[in-house]
């Protein structure tokens, strides 16, 4: 369908509303909107996938490892005492994995259960890594460009924000089409560029802005609630977007490969990082086949019917955009992890001084020992019972 007969179907409309209704009909049944609920679906079971592996990857590295410095072997004992039976012994320089330390005693792992051994006869630990000749990655390329690059955050931000309000123009199920279209993927695709360039400059870096240490917890909590609006205000542009430009190329395609690719070597990258280190390339070289295959399926659909122009724009608009995508989704599921953890902390420390002060009455929340607001009565231990519902 070319703009003049698009034309001729909205004058039609304007005379006809069934045509217009006909046609929109149409539009929604071949193009469905991709940012529906199962998408939120997916994109909440993979969060929680991310999640789990991050708290499994956190209790893994929790443990220690320390170097056996006796003479000739280390007992191992079933409970911290030299009176303790001996389970099990550990010859000179063997590795033990620590779980803590209390006094003079090491609790560490054994036979799949633990053990005890004395923190005189073991030491740390210090890997020291083996020297590499020094290599020019793409990622230190950018790192020498010196710039100070935290001033891109506010223009990535000002950038999200006409985004939002461009995506808020859209309806439910409808594209945007002519100028909006070309400013909506223009503003897009440079966020998306902005956000690659910022993130391979900052390295490790790059959330300084959710760092208390450098900004203070007021602005790091502050700066977390508009982080998190602006990924998830990229995660639906990004699905727009893509739709946007499905619909203006005259072509359907399906990239539901490439997204389930993402994330299946994103969770397999974390495995294999702490787990099967060997097996990174094979993660790396299936995410490459997988993007691959997602890139020739868009570009086989579009060409027929859009011509090498929209074939170009489609594809790029789908690399460029899933991975500044993914990228700052990752880097803020490590900061919604650290935020989960200190909540479950917190609500730990609240249950534990709540129960440490007795019990109390649930109508006026007085403990006992004190007098009640309703009846005006002492409450001398946890037993009496003068209110209502009292625990």
């Amino acid at each position: 369908m070319h703009s003049n007969q698009k034309f001729r179907i909205r004058a039609i409309s304007i005379f006809n509303p069934s045509a217009d209704n006909c046609y929109h009909h149409a539009f929604c049944k071949r193009h469905k909107n991709p940012v529906n609920n199962k998408l939120m679906k997916t994109f909440k079971r993979f969060l929680f996938i991310c999640i789990g592996l991050f708290i499994i990857v956190l209790s893994t590295q929790a443990l220690e490892k320390y170097e056996v410095t006796a003479n000739t072997f280390l007992n191992i004992r079933s409970h911290g005492s030299t009176n303790a039976p001996v389970i099990g012994t550990i010859n000179h320089g063997g590795i033990v994995n620590v779980e803590s330390i209390d006094g003079e005693w090491a609790k560490v792992s054994f036979n799949g259960g633990y053990g005890y051994v004395s923190t005189t006869y073991i030491r740390p630990v210090t890997p020291t890594p083996p020297a590499k000749a020094p290599t020019n990655t793409f990622s230190d390329w950018f790192r020498q460009t010196n710039y100070d690059c935290r001033p891109l955050v506010y223009i990535i931000l000002g950038l999200s924000i006409v985004l939002f309000i461009l995506r808020m123009r859209r309806g439910e199920s409808t594209p945007l089409e002519d100028s909006e279209h070309t400013i909506n993927l223009s503003l897009f695709i440079t966020v998306c560029l902005l956000e690659l360039f910022y993130v391979f400059s900052m390295g490790a870096n790059s959330i300084w802005f959710c760092t208390p240490d450098k900004i203070g917890w007021l602005w790091t909590i502050i700066n977390f609630f508009i982080f998190g609006a602006v990924v998830f205000n990229q995660w639906m542009c990004f699905f727009n977007t893509l739709n946007d430009v499905q619909y203006n190329s005259y072509a359907t395609f399906n990239w539901t490969w490439g997204i389930y690719t993402w994330g299946i070597c994103i969770i397999g990258a974390i495995i294999c990082g702490f787990f099967f280190a060997g097996f990174l390339p094979v993660v790396g070289i299936g995410f490459l086949v997988g993007q691959s295959v997602q890139t020739g399926i868009i570009f086989n659909k579009v060409l027929p019917k859009g011509g090498w122009k929209h074939a170009c724009i489609c594809t790029l608009t789908y690399l460029i955009g899933s991975t500044a995508t993914v990228l700052i989704v990752a880097h803020f599921l490590i900061l919604l992890l650290i935020v989960l953890i200190a909540l479950f902390l917190l609500s730990l420390l609240g249950k534990s001084s709540s129960s440490s002060g007795g019990k109390r009455c649930s109508n006026c929340s007085h403990l006992s020992g004190s007098s009640c607001n309703l009846s005006g009565r002492y409450i001398s231990s946890p037993s009496t019972t003068y209110c209502d519902n009292y625990q």
